[in-house]
């Protein structure tokens, strides 16, 4: 009989901690970024909030989140739309800005952009510290580029040609871009750097 009633007290507690634990808060940035949080504060112009990844407490500009989505489900938009500028998003179509953001996150990777930009970064180190520049400027010009839509990979078909959507998935392969093609071509330069120096030596 003890034994019967340790095992439902254990079970209880069980479900008990395992409701608190999964009682978290969902932010959701307008980079398309979601963070998992506790203890969400909402104020005039911040949100603070326990980041339950790092375990820190944080305070962020109210501007940058579009929504938070408590434990119980519901949805808080903190997102509104300039009424003095027409061409601003409504909170729908920013959603859907938000959706193509996230869609490039997971699917775009650039594999090929990041092997051509260590490649170009390597015979620029023979340019000693004006080769520096060579990284730079080709993910400026990589970065121009946007991606078509209609051979990307996507959550849903239906969605290339939505103009919020598009918008927000070609921004973010742009970024994404711009950002590795730079990071690995300075790689790129700096094996060549080293390599060259050894053959020099």
């Amino acid at each position: 009989m003890k034994t019967a009633l340790k095992m439902v007290l254990w079970a209880a507690l069980t479900a008990l901690l395992h409701q608190v634990a999964s009682a978290q808060d969902t932010i959701v940035l307008i980079s398309g970024k979601i963070i998992i949080s506790k203890s969400v504060e909402i104020k005039d112009y911040s949100v603070n909030y326990h980041d339950t990844k790092k375990g820190k407490f944080h305070s962020m500009e109210k501007y940058r989140i579009f929504s938070v989505l408590g434990a119980d489900g519901k949805e808080q938009v903190l997102y509104t739309k300039d009424p003095y500028d027409s061409l601003d998003f409504t909170p729908e179509q920013m959603r859907l800005f938000i959706k193509g953001e996230q869609d490039a996150d997971r699917f775009f990777h650039g594999t090929a952009n990041k092997a051509v930009s260590f490649a170009i970064g390597v015979p620029s180190s023979l340019l000693a510290i004006y080769g520096l520049l060579v990284p730079p400027l080709y993910s400026t010009v990589i970065g121009s580029f946007s991606p078509n839509m209609q051979k990307a990979t996507v959550s849903d078909p239906a969605l290339r040609n939505v103009p919020e959507y598009s918008e927000g998935y070609q921004r973010k392969v742009r970024e994404k871009k711009i950002r590795n093609s730079l990071l690995y071509g300075l790689a790129g330069f700096a094996a060549g750097f080293v390599v060259f120096n050894m053959v020099v030596n």
